[in-house]
């Protein structure tokens, strides 16, 4: 149901009254315009704008990116197994994060793909160094973070027993190290680079970058409490971060760091390449979001990606019109 016809048209004609009602509240909105939504896009042009500074008349509304661009370039069908945590370094054939446990359909496999009794599992972790921290994740549905826990054996042992018990498919992971100019911002969570690679006519292009902070918690996402930051073409951060609700800071929110001293992302045109060489693994979706970090020895890792309801908003909020050099590709779709 997740990203059927019925649930996507829903979800255009509940964003749009959403924005409509916003236009009403801004009536300067209405002199914006909008290349490919001239009815309503305008107030999207408008709310990004107002964050980032960037005029455009490229932006994508939401609506259609997820129901005229992502619909259209990304096959759904595949989404419940690309997706699937169990199944990711398979799929990408390296650069992964290690798999200490994959409970897929009731069975668990360990780091050698061997079949592993589940008390065998609990003894494992429990008998491991007791400051060893874990993360557990559910394989499918963690979005905002939702079924994700990170904590030493005793904290994450009660959920393993419950994830198992419920019948969910899941992945136990050890917490991976992140570059110092990247845990500076929250070093209590890994802060992930997100990129969002578009793909068409046999050529990858990384239209958007942004840097994932959290702020105090142990999760970087936005609806976690967590913000994110521009990141222009030379891997600078821009001067300003956002959260969910597009409020803006000038230093983290936590750590009071100011972000107009001139930060970048390590390994920023490695990141990019590795990116444009794993999305040829993909090759039914044109557009993919990759959550990724990488280490003080530069070993860069795919913590996950995102084969379908990417997330444009905090990219368009925080960089501008992400598509504004594909615009004839889009139109050339839509026709």
């Amino acid at each position: 149901m997740k990203d059927s016809f019925p649930r996507r048209f829903a979800y255009e004609i509940l964003a749009n009254i959403r924005f409509i009602k916003y236009g009403i509240k801004n009536p300067k909105s209405i002199k914006y315009k909008n290349m490919l939504s001239p009815l309503t896009g305008r107030f999207w042009s408008y709310r990004y704008q107002d964050v980032c500074g960037i005029e455009s008349d490229k932006y994508l509304s939401e609506p259609f990116f997820y129901n005229r661009l992502e619909a259209k370039v990304n096959d759904f069908g595949l989404n419940k197994f690309l997706d699937h945590k169990g199944y990711i370094s398979n799929i990408l054939n390296g650069n992964t994060v290690a798999i200490i446990a994959n409970c897929i359909a009731g069975t668990i496999y360990d780091s050698n793909d061997k079949v592993i009794e589940f008390n065998d599992l609990v003894l494992l972790l429990e008998r491991s160094d007791p400051k060893l921290e874990f993360v557990i994740k559910r394989s499918i549905g963690t979005g905002g973070g939702n079924g994700v826990e990170i904590g030493v054996a005793k904290h994450i042992v009660p959920f393993l027993k419950s994830y198992f018990d419920d019948k969910y498919d899941f992945v136990i992971q050890p917490v991976i190290t992140q570059h110092d100019d990247l845990a500076i911002f929250n070093p209590s969570s890994i802060n992930t680079v997100r990129v969002m690679s578009f793909s068409y006519h046999g050529n990858v292009y990384p239209i958007s970058t942004v840097l994932r902070m959290g702020n105090g918690g142990r999760i970087d996402n936005s609806a976690a409490g967590g913000v994110s930051i521009g990141v222009d073409n030379t891997g600078k951060l821009r001067d300003f971060a956002i959260d969910h609700d597009f409020k803006k800071y000038y230093q983290h929110p936590g750590t009071s760091i100011n972000f107009s001293d001139g930060y970048f992302i390590p390994y920023f045109n490695e990141l990019l390449e590795l990116v444009k060489d794993k999305h040829k693994f993909l090759k039914s979706h044109g557009i993919i979001s990759w959550d990724l970090t990488v280490d003080n020895d530069g070993n860069m890792s795919i913590i996950e990606y995102n084969a379908g309801w990417g997330e444009i908003n905090f990219h368009q909020a925080n960089n501008g019109p992400i598509f504004k050099n594909h615009i004839k590709y889009i139109r050339c779709i839509n026709k």
